[in-house]
């Protein structure tokens, strides 16, 4: 897994000591670049590419092209500008997965895609930033002060609370938002280089030009990705999302590069392979099919559960992850490619907040259906007359802002309403990048989350995105040409549930003890008679809300792997789920 550390020491103290190169190397590591004050280590080959005031780890692309930049990009060259300006023209001229450092202002910008990453803290000797809190054979020095897990976090993550997807559950570390210029040291500074409510209040001139930006946008991602002479894995799921990634792939020239799979099951409701193998009958491209064995989670599986940073059940299906895992080190593949995201960037889901964008201040002007259509198809869309649509357009159009208490800084500026259910959906697809065995053997990419397919479908108006009363209209439209009609026109996918359910059922035995007895029921932010109503056979079978149980295992599994990065761990004190963040610090 890619990874990176940067450690900068208090002048008093002097020149850091130096590192032995040979357990870096033997880790993965490497020191990548040194100032008298500051040094840099990455991991896994990690590219680093210089700028007048620092340096930038990751992947980067130069924009409009899909080039890979160059090792000094010349749009940051220049040692004079402010580090605003020059984070300004780093998101407006290029794009990637990556993290600007800058050591004599103590300052990170995290990419707008959010891929890569980032935290800062402050060590003992000075301040650190990073994609994970570092271990052997990484320098102690570079470590927090003080790791801590943050208890009032875990229970804001179990209530659901939306300001919880705002920090990391630690204490000693704080996350940097994508987009976001984070400066360091005792005045810690923020400010949001990229705010994507701003392309949101900018709509293209009409729907065409939407759709052409769309269509750019996705095959500019797809195009970065066969920049280098990496082999590439992607899956061909059967539906809408995978296959304009796998199609905008081979039309680059991705085909012989990049070896294709599919998952299925054998229940026939969840069975994809009919629409995946016309997917890859279109591209001609081979298609590896690997069926799902019936699953069972012990206690060893609970026990190696992969955790990151964030709480994710991002390897919640250990079969696939492991499968993905071994079958990138079996064909060399250096990343894996998803279409993941794409429900959130194309909108899939109904909302009656469209209606808001057919009259009134949100009004999409030049229409690209006549009015009457486009409210007809809205209301289909959403299931309700188009009467309760013009209502809640009425709503909109005479209504106050609601005021939002401590909103995240993506959901700080007014938009149309559809448009701020698209931001916060984004918001949660932070989780995709959750640690994983597949994340740890290649690097996960989810070109639809890029940047460039940020923009473009944050620009576009719901009613644009959800053109003919169906989700992912604009897509289905826009991408028509690359993907079977069956694929196109498709109303559902199948469904997982009774697969995932039988393997909920089948590992209650491990389940039961690992929740009950849990840190998360000790600390009390966990309510036993809830976790025992959840794993109730008869309510699993009929009513079983299998994400939020997978979601509380990874928060369990979460808590459990930072206690045990201190051997001095202690228990929490009771009172947690009263939200104190002065109460429940667990030594991690």
């Amino acid at each position: 897994m890619d990874g990176f550390v940067v450690e900068g020491r208090f002048g008093f103290l002097g020149a850091h000591a130096r590192v032995d190169p040979a357990p870096l190397a033997a880790a993965g590591w490497r020191e990548a670049r040194t100032t008298p004050l500051t040094r840099l280590f990455v991991r896994n080959g990690l590219e680093v590419r210089d700028t007048a005031r620092g340096w930038i780890v990751g992947a980067l692309f130069e924009r409009g092209s899909g080039h890979q930049a160059s090792g000094a990009p010349a749009a940051l060259q220049d040692p004079h500008e402010p580090i605003e300006v020059l984070c300004a023209n780093l998101v407006r001229f290029y794009w990637g997965r990556y993290v600007a450092i800058f050591p004599a202002e103590r300052a990170v910008l995290r990419d707008p895609s959010g891929h890569l990453e980032c935290l800062t803290w402050n060590t003992k000797t000075g301040w650190a930033a990073g994609s994970a809190p570092p271990q052997a054979p990484l320098p102690p020095s570079a470590a927090p002060a003080d790791l801590a897990i943050d208890w009032s976090a875990i229970a804001g993550i179990v209530a659901g609370l939306p300001t919880a997807l705002r920090r990391v559950p630690l204490h000693g570390v704080e996350a940097v938002l994508p987009g976001e210029l984070r400066g360091g040291g005792a005045a810690a500074k923020s400010q949001l280089i990229w705010n994507p409510a701003a392309f949101a209040r900018q709509p293209p001139a009409s729907y065409e030009v939407s759709r052409r930006a769309v269509v750019d946008a996705v095959h500019e991602s797809l195009l970065a990705e066969l920049a280098s002479d990496d082999r590439l894995l992607a899956e061909i799921s059967g539906g809408l999302d995978s296959a304009i990634v796998a199609s905008s792939l081979v039309a680059h020239g991705g085909r012989d590069r990049t070896r294709f799979v599919h998952f299925h099951v054998a229940d026939p409701g969840g069975d994809e392979r009919a629409y995946a193998r016309q997917v890859a009958d279109q591209l001609q491209a081979d298609l590896l099919e690997i069926v799902k064995p019936e699953l069972q989670v012990d206690a060893d599986i609970l026990a190696e559960v992969p955790v990151g940073v964030r709480p994710s059940n991002n390897a919640a299906d250990h079969h696939y992850d492991r499968a993905m895992a071994a079958l990138a080190q079996r064909s060399g593949a250096r990343r894996i490619l998803t279409g993941q995201g794409g429900d959130m960037v194309f909108f899939q889901s109904p909302s009656r907040q469209v209606a808001a964008e057919l009259w009134g201040r949100w009004r999409r002007l030049p229409r690209a259906d006549p009015l009457w259509r486009q409210l007809e198809c809205a209301a289909r869309w959403n299931r309700c007359s188009t009467w309760s649509l013009i209502g809640e357009a009425a709503r909109e159009a005479f209504s106050s802002r609601k005021t939002i208490v401590n909103p995240h800084p993506w959901l700080a500026t007014t938009v149309a309403p559809a448009k701020q259910r698209q931001l916060e959906s984004l918001i949660r697809s932070q989780v995709f990048h959750g640690a994983s065995r597949r994340g740890r053997q290649a690097a996960l990419v989810h070109p639809l989350l890029s940047q460039p397919v940020l923009e473009a479908t944050l620009a576009a108006p719901v009613i644009d995105l959800a053109r003919g009363g169906r989700g992912r209209g604009l897509a289905r439209d826009a991408f028509a040409h690359q993907i079977p009609v069956s694929v196109r026109e498709r109303r559902s996918k199948g469904v997982l549930t009774p697969y995932y359910g039988r393997m909920i059922l089948r590992s209650l035995g491990a389940l039961r003890p690992f929740l009950l007895d849990g840190r998360l029921a000790g600390e009390r932010v966990l309510d036993r008679a809830f976790v025992e109503a959840m794993l109730d056979p008869d309510r699993l079978i009929h009513q079983g809300d299998y994400p939020r149980l997978f979601e509380t295992i990874a928060l369990e599994a979460y808590v459990r792997h930072w206690e045990g990065r201190s051997p001095s761990a202690a228990a929490g004190v009771d009172g947690a789920s009263n939200l104190s963040a002065s109460q429940g610090r667990t030594s991690a």
